[in-house]
């Protein structure tokens, strides 16, 4: 009679749950099976998989049951229970079906579980939970299923169509989308797009900067500096990008809270006389910085300027010394010496043909001026 009844119960579990109870039905999470052993009752009992994937059994232990099908199972507990009882009658079903879902947590607009749809892959699951909420470089995803990790490169997949990653879904599947590691720092001055970044945890002094767009034309590379918390640490910028010294001292990693501060470049000449836009400029870093490219800055000669020889004033010391420039011979022979490098505080006059000369245009309250400007008078 009660083997009748436990097959009576049988076929109804199996006409409730029969899209499950197929022979290559693989048990997972969720799942509440029920285990019938004849004749011993202290044996038998409703068990809920766990998501470790493991149950303990009485009189046969705790086993993995994640991943074997209902037969399988049966086979297992009447060996285990074989060692205690002789010829035991085992039967197991299936009481409930776990639900046919995976889940998305992290950094979506819609976190929870999802009833999984055919073909499913990392992609869909993603699309219904409405989209990510960052950027997919700024997140750490990973595919859980059960004891494996996978791994997920959701930029190669969203941006780059690279399908590598994109795994096929099962029931049970936990995809989980965490925010990276990031820090904020602050970039001052003289970049292109200064203010505050979220960058990953790693990140050196060079990228940051890359991620202001780069420094602006008035940039004191040698003089910039971070400023962590108080404490300065110079960043000679000029070393790292010209010289290509990134090494720690040249390229410091960062650290939350870190102020970056690029200063002005307060390096000036002044050039007068035949010049399109005479007038004081800055000396820019990163490479020497020669007459021609003075001139050029201002705009260039004009068609009256005298090129046989270019006058540059220069302070040494406490004296002012006036430098005549052959320049002649480096615009139509290329002598590298007729194009100098110019120095802060420089003044470059351009005579006219035929008209003025030096003394009569640079008069003294012109020249005080300019020192003044300049920074030679304190």
């Amino acid at each position: 009679m009660r083997r009748w009844l436990l097959f009576v119960a049988s076929v109804g579990l199996l006409l409730r749950f029969g899209w499950a109870q197929t022979d290559d039905y693989a048990l997972d999470t969720g799942d509440v099976l029920s285990v019938v052993v004849l004749r011993h009752e202290q044996f038998s009992g409703e068990f809920t998989v766990p998501p470790s994937g493991r149950v303990v059994f009485p009189g046969a232990g705790e086993l993995t049951v994640r991943g074997m099908t209902l037969n399988q199972l049966s086979a297992t507990l009447r060996e285990r229970l074989s060692q205690r009882l002789r010829n035991p009658e085992v039967f197991v079903s299936l009481r409930q079906a776990r639900p046919m879902l995976v889940f998305v947590e992290g950094q979506v607009n819609r976190p929870g579980a999802y009833p999984i749809q055919p073909n499913w892959r990392v992609a869909e699951a993603i699309a219904a939970a409405e989209g990510l909420k960052t950027l997919p470089e700024r997140t750490v995803a990973t595919l859980i299923r059960g004891e494996q990790t996978m791994p997920i490169d959701l930029p190669a997949i969203l941006h780059r169509g690279d399908q590598r990653t994109n795994y096929p879904l099962q029931p049970g599947d936990l995809l989980s989308i965490q925010q990276k590691p990031a820090i904020r720092v602050a970039i001052v001055g003289e970049v292109k797009k200064p203010g505050n970044y979220d960058l990953e945890v790693g990140m050196r002094a060079l990228q940051a900067v890359a991620q202001a767009e780069g420094v602006s034309e008035r940039a004191a590379l040698k003089r910039a500096f971070i400023d962590r918390r108080g404490t300065i640490i110079p960043l000679d910028l000029y070393r790292a990008t010209v010289q290509g010294d990134t090494s720690e001292s040249g390229n410091p990693l960062l650290q939350d809270g870190d102020v970056i501060v690029i200063p002005q470049n307060l390096q000036r000449y002044a050039i007068v006389g035949q010049v399109n836009r005479p007038g004081y400029y800055s000396i820019p870093e990163g490479k020497p910085f020669l007459l021609s490219d003075a001139i050029a800055q201002a705009g260039g000669m004009t068609p009256r300027a005298i090129t046989s020889t270019v006058t540059v004033l220069r302070v040494e010391g406490d004296t002012l010394q006036r430098l005549r420039i052959p320049y002649q011979q480096f615009l139509k022979r290329g002598k590298l010496e007729a194009n100098p490098p110019i120095r802060e505080g420089d003044v470059i006059y351009l005579a006219e043909a035929n008209r003025v000369d030096l003394s009569q245009l640079l008069a003294v309250a012109t020249l005080l001026n300019l020192a003044d400007q300049l920074g030679w008078v304190r």
